[in-house]
């Protein structure tokens, strides 16, 4: 998960990935000043990233890569933010029929108010909480109204809630906070982003407690990233039906194709390959059409 720079000719970051990807459940898409704020502070921090930020010229290069359809994760990076942010996504949402728009909340603002209008007004698909960034735990009791909705209308939650890659572990990055979270909301669909690195192998003991506990492999298995390359790969076999495939496009260090190749190098994943390349991410989403408003 550390970030790295390569010199590679300029044609191989947009190769094209051997085999389509029906879903990326792990895309980021910002209003443009925003993203250029946040391109600023990776820049600043030492990533070299040669992909477009700009929303337009990001889903261009997804469709070329052969990616159907994106979950697009925002993230209220201080209060007051979120509702602009939310709207924003409910029209990228509308205007392109790859997105699946997630919403934000801050947990010093109206939580409740913000899950609501997110999920009724907006349409959006889910929720994203990066812990680091915000500065908050999965247990804070502030973002009990988002996990409570998201429990009663079976939709998902992308969780950047794992330590890596900081070089420190905070309580509020520790996995036993979102096993708080499970105990009170055992039900909730989480996606827990990155495999919840460096801490995975908690996370899949509570896989095994909690069957609506995910894993997204995003920043994982990809050229450059050395905390993981202890790690059984194949040991995440017997999880087949709840790991996702998800790029962290476009904030790259790497070339996107680089990542898909290295996945299908395992046995599983490609005996499992409709389902890690899209059909668990379709899944979380499928009740989404039946849902009540209000319900």
């Amino acid at each position: 998960m550390g970030p790295r720079a390569i010199e590679k000719p300029a044609a191989d970051w947009n190769r094209v990935p051997p085999t389509d990807i029906a879903v990326d459940c792990h895309v980021h898409l910002f209003p443009e000043r925003l993203f250029e704020a946040i391109r600023r502070w990776f820049a600043q921090a030492g990533w070299a990233i040669p992909y477009p930020h700009r929303t337009g010229e990001v889903l261009d290069l997804l469709r070329a890569f052969g990616v159907r359809e994106c979950w697009a994760l925002p993230y209220a990076h201080k209060p007051g933010v979120a509702a602009e942010l939310n709207a924003w996504m409910a029209d990228v949402q509308r205007e392109h029929a790859m997105v699946r728009g997630f919403f934000a909340v801050h947990p010093d603002d109206d939580v409740a108010d913000l899950a609501r209008r997110a999920v009724d007004d907006h349409g959006l698909c889910g929720m994203k909480i990066h812990c680091e960034v915000q500065q908050v735990a999965i247990s804070d009791p502030r973002l009990d109204p988002a996990f409570d909705l998201l429990e009663r209308r079976g939709l998902p939650c992308v969780l950047h809630s794992g330590d890596a890659p900081y070089p420190y572990t905070r309580p509020h990055l520790d996995v036993s906070r979102v096993a708080e979270r499970l105990r009170r909301n055992p039900a909730l669909h989480a996606v827990i982003a990155h495999l919840g690195a460096m801490q995975t192998a908690e996370y899949l003991k509570l896989m095994d407690q909690y069957p609506g506990l995910h894993l997204e492999i995003s920043f994982t298995k990809a050229p450059g990233v050395a905390e993981l390359d202890k790690f059984d790969w194949n040991g995440l076999a017997r999880y087949a039906e709840r790991i996702l495939f998800g790029s962290d496009f476009p904030n790259l260090t790497f070339i996107y194709a680089e990542q898909v190749e290295n996945w299908l190098a395992l046995d599983w994943v490609r005996q499992n390959h409709d389902a890690f390349f899209g059909g668990n991410a379709h899944r979380l989403l499928s009740r989404k059409g039946d849902m009540r408003l209000g319900a």
